[in-house]
């Protein structure tokens, strides 16, 4: 009966005035947050929705203390609203298209505009917070509720930057509560002088955005005195991180398995350096007694059948590189060679990379050429562009190159030297002992490369071996200095622009993924800090405010 009354509700409410009634969706929500010298902060917002129901938008601050909000516009689509400062939340669709304006609550202000129009939308809101940064006993602070968790309509994605007219430096303290920890990808971070905030995927249903910056003492000349030390912030934020929901018996189980992660970990290690997994995700097993691969005899050839994925897996499993991202380099440099890229001279001083698609590249290259046009825009890739681009998308970069192993892996499994045997816990892979003579030409490679200036009998070799040995030296970590010593034997063979050309794809590569890493490390850095769950505004009273609410309706 109980069901059935459930059932009957969710039907009236479904039907309602004839029509099915529809959700909105908050496609994304970026705020851009600009803090002036007096601690006030210029806020511009842009919300990306898709609307079929409601009448307003609508952004609540509470516990305000001795902030104020002032100068509030909206814009839809480029189109300016009329601002009201007392604002009528039971007026019509048609009252309030194009109009925004304050509704004052009880413990706080509401920033109000109409949906105007259903669809897809962007709105537009800008508005000032005056006395934003706190100012306590020991430190500047902010600390702010920026997307609440009763938001009634979740964004898919948000994105958060805050700047001042100097640059924060990269170990000021920063924390993001409420949206998430290592597992989602929830962050905040200091990158190139300016705070950012963001979280690959949706918000849960009770994830909020908090804001906690520890700023040096005296950093901004705001009046906002708060005769307490930084750690009662500190505390208050993560109070409510961790108290947000009431305690259960399944929390509790939940805790005692936290408990045990330390160890559990310890274990995990254990059983990955037992099965040798050196890179990509699949665990592979070798057998013991393998030769010394320092005793390698110089080769000169290029071995595993010319394949640089192949050879990629064997420097790599058998660690006989520097970094595995270094690949990247190898991958641009056969580009260079089979003209897939082009050296694009912007000015004097500045190199870009033209990117010219065709038919030749695998299905691994295409995805990482497609990563590189989506950075470039226009299909000349700079170097910053490239840069920008890795440091946002640290994760589809970084994972490129354990998909890059995981493919060979499979690719030796139909070949027989290397056998899949299921386990419980996950299959094992068993390399076969002939992958070791592979390995042997790979290592006598690297040491003939490595030595090549030291050899008295070297032989003349044509120019499209040497494209190929600059391509493996790059797989071993060692483009750059063979290729010197290339150009200093062979002039003619390694010309002035094409050793340029090696050395700026030697630069983008590297910082490109370097600065991938870096995004990685501090996400996992900040997000293990300041994750969880969060429940009340940024603040309390004079602390500060926080948002609450919000959306459409």
């Amino acid at each position: 009966m109980q069901k059935l009354k459930y059932l009957l509700i969710s039907f009236i409410f479904f039907i309602a005035n004839g029509q099915l009634v529809l959700a909105n969706d908050i496609k994304s929500i970026n705020m851009d947050i600009y803090l002036d010298n007096n601690g006030d902060a210029h806020i511009t917002e842009t919300w990306k929705a898709d609307l079929n129901n409601g009448t307003e938008g609508y952004k609540p601050y509470y516990n305000l203390g001795s902030s104020t909000i002032k100068d509030f516009q909206v814009s839809l689509n480029g189109q300016n609203f009329t601002f009201n400062d007392y604002w009528n939340v039971n007026a019509s669709f048609d009252e309030k298209k194009y109009q925004a304006g304050f509704n004052y609550i009880s413990d706080g202000i509401e920033l109000c505009f109409g949906i105007s129009e259903y669809g897809l939308n962007t709105y537009v809101l800008k508005y000032t917070i005056t006395n934003f940064i706190s100012k306590a006993e020991d430190a500047d602070v902010l600390y702010w509720t920026l997307i609440p968790h009763e938001l009634s309509d979740k964004p898919e994605h948000f994105d958060i930057k805050v700047y001042s007219d100097f640059a924060y430096e990269d170990d000021l303290d920063v924390w993001g509560f409420g949206y998430g920890d290592r597992s989602n990808e929830g962050y905040a971070y200091v990158s190139d002088g300016y705070i950012e905030m963001t979280k690959e995927g949706k918000l849960d249903s009770d994830e909020k955005v908090v804001l906690l910056v520890k700023f040096p003492k005296d950093t901004f000349n705001t009046n906002n005195v708060v005769e307490k030390d930084f750690e009662v912030f500190y505390d208050m934020a993560e109070e409510n991180s961790t108290n947000y929901h009431k305690s259960s018996i399944f929390e509790t189980i939940i805790s005692f398995f936290i408990a045990l992660f330390p160890f559990i970990i310890s274990i995990v290690c254990i059983a990955v350096a037992l099965n040798q997994t050196r890179y990509g995700t699949k665990k592979l097993k070798f057998n013991k007694g393998t030769k010394n691969l320092k005793d390698a005899p110089y080769f000169r050839d290029i071995p595993c059948e010319k394949d640089i994925f192949k050879a990629y897996w064997i420097a790599c499993e058998y660690n006989l590189i520097k970094k595995n991202t270094d690949f990247l380099g190898t991958i641009l440099l056969k580009w260079l060679r089979d003209g897939n890229i082009e050296n694009d001279q912007l000015d004097e001083k500045n190199k870009a990379l033209k990117l010219v698609r065709s038919d030749n590249l695998t299905p691994l290259e295409n995805e990482l050429f497609t990563m590189m046009m989506e950075a470039s825009l226009d299909g000349i890739l700079e170097k910053n562009e490239f840069t920008k681009w890795c440091k946002k998308n640290y994760k589809e970069i970084l994972n490129w190159f354990n998909k890059a192993i995981d493919n060979v892996t499979d690719s030796y499994v139909l070949e027989g030297l290397i056998t899949k045997e299921d386990k419980t816990f996950g299959p094992v892979y068993h390399v076969s002992d002939k992958m070791q003579e592979e390995a042997l030409k790979m290592a006598g490679l690297k040491k003939f490369l490595n030595e090549f200036s030291l050899i008295s009998d070297r032989k003349a070799i044509e120019v499209k071996l040497w494209e190929e040995y600059l391509m493996y030296a790059q797989i071993f970590g060692i483009a750059k200095k063979v290729a010197k010593e290339f150009k200093r034997l062979y002039p003619e063979v390694l010309t002035d622009d094409y050793y340029d050309d090696i050395i700026f794809i030697h630069t983008i590569s590297y910082e490109g993924v370097s600065a991938a890493s870096a995004a990685r490390s501090r996400a996992e850095s900040y997000s293990a800090g300041g994750g969880g769950f969060s429940s009340s505004g940024g603040g309390g009273g004079s602390f500060g405010g926080g948002a609450g609410g919000g959306g459409f309706r």
